[in-house]
């Protein structure tokens, strides 16, 4: 019901081996939608969780600092108690999911309950205009490729495109994370750095991709 999935070590290793351009022990690592914290894997880094699922924080907790809450709600450092002079980096695998799939009454007003500026059918691209908000430094997340490519979407991005630009990438499929399903789509692993032209879809237009397989397009 919540579009989440645990993200396999080696899709984590490509997080990290993204960032290493960045020094990393100058920033806080943040994972919004942390679930049992995937992604919280070096000792001498300072990370930040945050997740709905209560159970998930109590777990995530026994690694670093977790916060159970509602990431898309009422969005702000203060919130999760970022200093406003912190560097930050957003790390994670947020969920992508349709809210108006087929999903039990009693549970989707409390987990679809978010900022009017954040709202949209896609709760992947409401997590990303959340970390527009967050002003974030760099951004490395896995997120449907259709985000970027299909017009749409892109302009869904909203603030989000307006202030922050692709530097990095790699494609891999969704079988990684759902290898029984029908039908399969692109999942980008994207790294973005805070930039105040952001991108145009142009841009993306002309922008080389490169998959997981060693292929590009």
């Amino acid at each position: 019901n919540l579009g989440s999935f645990y993200t396999p070590k080696f899709v984590v290793e490509i997080v990290y081996k993204m960032l290493e351009k960045v020094n990393l022990k100058n920033f806080l690592l943040f994972d919004s939608s942390c679930g049992y914290g995937d992604f919280f894997i070096y000792d001498d880094l300072c990370y930040l969780g945050a997740d709905i699922d209560k159970i998930a924080t109590k777990e995530a907790s026994k690694k670093v600092r977790v916060l159970h809450t509602n990431s898309l709600l009422n969005v702000s450092r203060e919130k999760f108690e970022i200093p406003n002079n912190n560097r930050l980096i957003i790390i994670g695998n947020p969920p992508y999911n349709d809210k108006t799939s087929i999903i039990r009454s009693e549970i989707k007003k409390e987990l679809f309950a978010v900022d009017k500026n954040l709202a949209f059918r896609d709760l992947g691209i409401s997590f990303l205009r959340s970390y527009a908000l967050l002003d974030a430094d760099f951004v490395c997340v896995l997120h449907p490729l259709s985000y970027l490519i299909k017009r749409t979407n892109f302009n869904a991005l909203s603030i989000f495109k307006d202030n922050y630009s692709l530097i990095d990438n790699l494609v891999i499929s969704s079988q990684i994370f759902t290898p029984n399903s029908s039908t399969f789509f692109p999942i980008i692993i994207a790294l973005y750095e805070k930039n105040s032209n952001g991108m145009s879809y142009d841009f993306i237009q002309n922008y080389t991709f490169k998959t997981y397989e060693g292929q590009s397009f």
